[in-house]
């Protein structure tokens, strides 16, 4: 058994321990993306328009994220609305910053390493940058959307009276501590996944106007930060959109009452 193997038998035991039978569907659903990811690959590389493409299948990815969760169906509901219309804003953040960016394609650090290839392959790498800022992002968006929409529930059942300025207090409170936990998450990711290539650059002595420059390290600052901002979109979008839903609920058990 490979080391890969060995982890993700490791996940799935943990996953059925912590979680029970909600454990598998949430490992199924790993799995699922997986293949999803693999399908959209596979689709750049056969000419497929790859906003478009990324576009399509960001809605079904976030479909299995989202409603492959542990959490309730109102809460999965509204987590899902809001975080298409999150995607679709971060679209178009995405094709602003790859225009006015200009980091598309590979950095210097790799021009050995690809030197004896074509490049010539029919696909659009400034397209291809939007599409990986948008994919990088969608993890973030949807665990905070679910976190912040389930949190707001539970406080409007544990509080039925709430009101809608101080629910949406709470939801700023709740998506505080959410952003700082993503922005950490996303940083530390980002520094560990590039510590060979930062210890490069030292090796180098590389001036910090000539880093912060550097194509490869532009595109991954600007994915995480494009995912940090779609993270703090998601707080105020979730929060407007449960205060909504509980006014709508509010009003048909009023009316239920009448009758």
């Amino acid at each position: 058994m490979g080391v890969i193997s060995l982890l993700g038998v490791i996940l799935l035991v943990l996953l059925v321990l912590v979680c029970g039978k909600s454990g598998l569907t949430i490992f199924f659903g790993l799995l699922l993306n997986f293949v999803l990811l693999f399908i959209t690959v596979t689709l750049f590389g056969l000419g497929a328009p790859p906003v478009l493409t990324t576009i399509l299948a960001s809605a079904v990815i976030l479909a299995v994220v989202v409603f492959f969760s542990a959490a309730s169906n109102r809460v999965t509901r509204i987590a899902y609305v809001v975080s298409l219309g999150v995607m679709l804003i971060l679209a178009g953040l995405a094709w602003l910053i790859q225009f006015f960016g200009n980091i598309q394609g590979f950095g210097n650090e790799v021009g050995e390493d690809i030197g004896g290839f074509s490049l010539l392959i029919g696909v659009s790498f400034g397209q291809i940058v939007v599409s990986i800022l948008m994919l990088s992002a969608l993890g973030a968006v949807a665990e905070a959307s679910i976190a912040v929409t389930s949190g707001l529930f539970e406080v409007a059942d544990q509080v039925p009276d709430i009101t809608p300025a101080q629910l949406f207090k709470d939801g700023q409170e709740i998506g505080g501590k959410i952003i700082g936990t993503a922005l950490n998450t996303l940083f530390f990711g980002f520094f560990g996944s590039y510590l060979a290539l930062f210890i490069w650059f030292v090796q180098l002595q590389y001036a910090p106007g000539l880093l912060f420059n550097d194509k490869l390290f532009v595109s991954e600052a600007a994915s995480v930060l494009l995912s940090t901002v779609g993270v703090v979109a998601t707080v105020p979008l979730s929060t407007w959109v449960v205060s909504v839903t509980l006014q709508h609920e509010a009003a048909q058990a009023a009316r239920k009452e009448d009758h």
